[in-house]
């Protein structure tokens, strides 16, 4: 078996020696022979590869068949490219073809090996052509071609965005297998694009004439059926609507007037052989007004004429008018205004008050303020209530949150909803001295534990408030009910005080919903119907349903004694808490 194997391995190094040589080396030829004396010179052969070629050209086949064992395959490609177009042999196109097929490029294998049969056909011995015909023939299986019969001399062909010739051609394009795109372009004319997937063996036709290349876009400009207006195309009037035609790629502007109605110009880009569709949007000769007073018995008066109270809309022909606003306990209110075609005027009418006037507000409102949480009563949770050792300290659960409200006022009261978002934090430290018996579920080690409550969430009210009256500084209470949801765990680090071992611990969240109720007593201070700061006192109180209580956690030891934590209640009974809100108010 080993001789075998040797005799192997050395004809393998005989056939490879071989192969370089022919791939790299001009074919021997016998020595010329001397022209015979008074016949014609023998005609003059072009010369071959100079030596300095032939070392190039054999350096880099060495180079490809390196790469080539390594299973780089695509840089084994190039060089044997490169050593063909310095001295092109039979051996190292055959070497070009395998490369391409172990990239799995059929189609460029399929054409490699046809051009090894055309190009060196005539010196290989059958057996070789038999090898490379066969190869071809299988190739043709994994490949599919493209048959462009599109008559139009001159024009470039490309798949999937590479040139590959142009038309007129006369053998088809063959092609790996799967999805591919093929265009045909000649300036001047409209291209033709194909979406096309080869199959093994199957020829795809692509025909097709290529019509003069369009150049504009269509536009169409449709209106309501009983309108009687013109249609005007970057100012050009181009007859009534509905109409359409083609433009030149751009923008254009389009428009319409007729005897009671019209449509407002409007910029439409269009892009070359683009359809683009318009709907005319007319409008009535005339202009709509619309006066907010803010005062429900404001007398509203039009050039003079009296047309409503509080808040008026109505339609009047183009040109200059005059409104004037009159309330009781108000300055006299006048503007001056224009009315255009088609467009909407809209005076926001904000009286002023007089020295003696009451200052009254109705309409929506909205707050946005920050507020501070403390509970008075101190915590509520097990420990702190129980106190399982001594010392044992702790502080009262403080917090704040953020809370926005939205209402109507109707003067004096007004409703209104509030959603809330809150948070709290208390913290207890306790120190065991190691003696509580066994049976206590507090009994371990010698430890010091610290825990941190954290507890936070969410809700909303809805309820009344009541304001007073005057310009810049009011007073303000409400009251609301609704219902909260909060989420409330606890850590806690535990250390040895002999070893200083430490365990520490996170509770899962235990959450619990509450009918909540608020309470607020303030002030407001700003500008009248603007912004006003609010500070005031918050009261909230939270009556939770059931049981808070976090699970028990047992198996863990500290200095190698059990270590266990009882199930802990996290709140008990009716919670209140007291704080201080800053913010703003927005509206009236």
């Amino acid at each position: 078996m080993r001789a075998r194997s040797l005799v192997a391995a050395f004809a393998s190094a005989l056939a490879c020696f071989a192969f370089l040589a022919s791939a790299v080396a001009p074919a021997q030829a016998a020595p010329p022979v001397p022209p015979v004396r008074g016949a014609p010179p023998a005609p003059h052969a072009p010369a071959g590869p100079s030596a300095a070629d032939l070392a190039a050209a054999k350096k880099l086949f060495d180079t490809g068949l390196k790469l080539y064992r390594e299973g780089s395959y695509r840089e084994a490609l190039d060089s044997f490219k490169r050593a063909s177009d310095i001295a092109p042999r039979a051996s190292l196109q055959r070497n070009i073809a395998q490369c391409h097929r172990d990239l799995k490029d059929f189609a460029s294998a399929y054409d490699a090996y046809e051009v090894l049969l055309s190009r060196y056909g005539g010196t290989m011995n059958a057996a070789d052509r038999r090898a490379v015909q066969r190869a071809i023939d299988e190739l043709a299986m994994l490949t599919g071609t493209v048959r462009v019969g599109v008559t139009e001399p001159g024009a470039t062909v490309a798949v999937d965005g590479r040139d590959v010739g142009t038309t007129p051609m006369a053998a088809p394009l063959r092609l790996n297998l799967g999805p591919h795109t093929v265009a045909i372009t000649k300036e001047g004319l409209e291209p033709i694009r194909r979406e096309l997937k080869t199959s093994g063996g199957e020829e795809v036709r692509i025909d097709g004439a290529m019509p003069p290349e369009v150049t504009t876009g269509h536009l169409v400009v449709a209106a309501p059926a009983d309108a009687k207006v013109e249609v005007l195309v970057d100012g050009a009037d181009v007859g009534p609507a509905p109409w359409e035609g083609d433009v030149k790629p751009g923008t254009h502007v389009v428009e319409a007037k007729g005897a009671d109605r019209a449509a407002a110009p409007k910029q439409v880009d269009v892009a070359r052989r683009d359809r683009v569709e318009l709907m005319l949007e007319l409008v009535a000769l005339t202009g709509r007004v619309q006066v907010d007073t803010h005062t429900t018995d404001a007398a509203i008066a039009v050039d003079g004429q009296p047309v409503g109270k509080g808040v008026w809309e109505g339609t009047l022909p183009p040109g200059e008018h005059t409104v004037t606003i009159a309330a009781a306990g108000f300055r006299p209110y006048k503007r001056v205004f224009l009315v255009h075609p088609g467009e909407t005027f809209v005076e926001d009418a904000r009286l002023e008050n007089e020295g003696g006037g009451a200052a009254r507000y109705e309409g929506i409102y909205s707050g946005l303020a920050v507020f501070g949480s403390l509970y008075p009563g101190g915590a509520t949770n097990d420990l702190a209530l129980s106190c399982p050792s001594a010392p044992c300290d702790g502080s009262t659960p403080f917090g704040g949150g953020l809370l926005v409200r939205v209402g109507y006022a109707f003067g004096w009261i007004a409703v209104e909803g509030v959603v809330l978002g809150v948070y709290d934090y208390s913290n207890l430290s306790l120190a065991y001295d190691g003696t509580l018996p066994s049976s206590n579920p507090h009994a371990g080690a010698a430890r010091t534990e610290q825990y941190a409550f954290h507890r936070f969430g969410g809700g909303g009210t809805v309820g009344v408030r009541v304001t007073s009256k005057h310009p810049h500084v009011r007073f303000t209470a409400s009251t609301s009910v609704g219902a909260v949801q909060r989420g409330n765990l606890y850590t806690r680090s535990t250390a040895s005080t002999t070893s200083g071992e430490k365990d520490d611990y996170t509770s899962p969240t235990i959450t619990y919903t509450a009918p909540l109720f608020l309470f607020e007593l303030g002030v407001l201070a700003g500008w009248e119907n603007g912004a006003k700061f609010h500070v005031s006192a918050l009261g909230m109180l939270e009556v939770p349903t059931g049981s808070v209580v976090a699970p028990a956690v047992g198996g863990r030891n500290l200095d190698n004694v059990a270590l266990g934590t009882p199930a802990l209640g996290l709140v008990s009974g009716t919670q209140f808490f007291l704080g201080p809100v800053l913010g703003f108010d927005f509206g009236l």
